[in-house]
């Protein structure tokens, strides 16, 4: 039986003992954890050098991810240089993990992150993750200047937190203007106020392993209620305390494959004691091998124990006449003491205002029990407008509502009235917009055929063999 050791640096409430079957072998496993003493935790690995065939080092702040504690991961590698046994923080691992969780999701649900819009309030500790995300949509935004540094901005593309990640990151820390004014009550607030704004707007929130609990301190049922939250390892507490603020789906990347829950350093070691290799001689390509060969796939986790999914989509509509501008009171109001020529002027102003949001729809519920939500975006040109203009005039409007709704997490738009019909029918839309766009006249073709085929049974018109339709 071979024995691996896990050493944390988090806190001792998830330590472990326990003997498991994996890759054809038999394994002693157990969790040693260090409240962030790295000098306790060190201590442990060279008393257990020489007695165990793998160690996991877990909770390790590494440079790149929290620039205040870099020393941990210093001195635990510099102990582990001369070790003749694996050490590994799982870094290999989770990288091949959290891509594959990402697509297999992606693949299994269809179209799960298709434009939904990603919190991350450690972006550089979730670079990875973000990467692979930022395939299926651009709405990502991170939280690193607002958590770590007290500025209040927003990252919100994959390639600034890469370039934040090369220097602008160091540089911040030696600027005092900066943690000076994080200290600052006002300034706290102000950044209390826009992060939980911002959790409010995202569909999907990435929380890190570390600190789980120190990021999520002041989040309630109103931030997290109705969320996806993709972390690792999610032990039963932290699936508890999720579960009491009305998170609907929890993506732990860390596979399940033990009888326990455990860190993705400690699945590394295991592979790493298995395959009799040392630190760095398992490829990606090895890894990749064995997380399908053993089905190690992603857990989805729901908390309420009811399989939830809420798609989203926008859809387009618009005055259809200058009666339907009076339906907002001033106006109404307006009109009825002035000249008509007023509502010729604000119909053809109106044909040129940008899109805005009409209304959210909510609470769309099918059979099967698959959710919907959406959004109504309104152009403002009545039919009169839009037929007076060339149909480049309206297509340019319906675009920017494309990219409004693409913005807002949409992962479909319609077209509705006269939208769908102007010009070439949606086509020059459907090809020049970022999102999936439809017109619905195919349903409703299907739908007349569905109906004349009915009506054609229902009269004895023909006759239908039995067990089919």
């Amino acid at each position: 039986m071979k024995d691996i050791i896990s050493i944390s640096l988090d806190n001792q409430t998830n330590d472990y003992s326990f003997e498991t079957f994996f890759l054809g072998q038999d394994f002693r496993i157990r969790r040693f954890g260090f409240d962030g003493d790295s000098e306790k935790a060190a201590a442990k690995m060279l008393a257990n050098e020489n007695k165990v065939d793998a160690i996991g080092l877990g909770a390790i702040r590494l440079p790149y991810s929290d620039p205040n504690s870099g020393k941990d991961a210093d001195i635990l590698n510099q102990i582990t240089r001369s070790f003749k046994i694996p050490v590994t923080a799982g870094d290999d691992l989770r990288k091949v993990s959290e891509e594959w969780a990402i697509r297999h999701i992606q693949f299994k649900f269809g179209n799960y992150f298709n434009n939904a819009r990603v919190l991350f309030l450690n972006g550089l500790s979730n670079i990875y993750l973000a990467r692979v995300l930022a395939e299926y949509t651009d709405n990502l935004s991170f939280a690193d200047p607002v958590i770590q540094h007290g500025i209040p901005y927003f990252i919100q593309s994959l390639k600034d937190i890469k370039r934040y990640q090369r220097g602008i990151h160091d540089i911040i820390n030696w600027i005092p203007g900066k943690r000076m004014a994080s200290a600052i009550i006002p300034i706290k607030g102000w950044n209390r106020y826009i992060l939980k704004k911002a959790m409010k707007k995202a569909t999907v929130i990435v929380v890190p392993y570390y600190d789980f609990y120190h990021y999520l301190a002041d989040c309630s049922l109103e931030e997290l209620g109705g969320k996806i939250v993709i972390t690792s390892t999610a032990y039963d507490d932290r699936v508890s305390f999720l579960h009491e603020r009305g998170v609907d789906v929890i993506i732990d990347t860390t596979p399940k494959v033990l009888e326990k829950v455990v860190d993705v350093n400690v699945l590394e070691a295991i592979i790493y004691a298995a395959l009799n290799k040392h630190t760095g001689q398992v490829t990606s390509d090895d890894l990749l091998e064995i997380i399908s060969e053993q089905h190690m796939d992603p857990r989805v986790i729901y908390p309420s124990g009811k399989t939830r999914r809420v798609n989203r989509f926008a859809f387009v509509i618009h005055p259809l006449s200058q009666e339907y501008f009076k339906k907002v009171k001033l106006i109404d109001f307006i009109t009825g003491r002035t000249t008509p020529k007023f509502l010729d002027t604000l119909e053809r102003l109106m044909a040129y205002a940008p899109p805005f949001i009409y209304s959210k729809i909510t609470g769309i519920k099918s059979p099967q029990g698959v959710e919907a939500e959406g959004w109504l975006i309104t152009v403002g040109g009545t039919p009169k407008e839009m037929l007076s203009h060339s149909p480049e005039f309206t297509y340019r409007r319906l675009l920017m509502a494309a990219k409004m709704a693409r913005r807002l997490g949409a992962q479909i738009m319609g077209l509705g009235a006269f939208t769908k019909v102007v010009g070439d029918s949606g086509a020059t839309v459907a090809k020049l917009a970022d999102i999936p766009i439809t017109t619905g006249n195919s349903y409703s073709a299907s739908g007349a055929l569905w109906a004349a085929a009915d009506a054609v049974r229902r009269m004895g018109l023909i006759q239908v063999e039995k067990g089919k339709n």
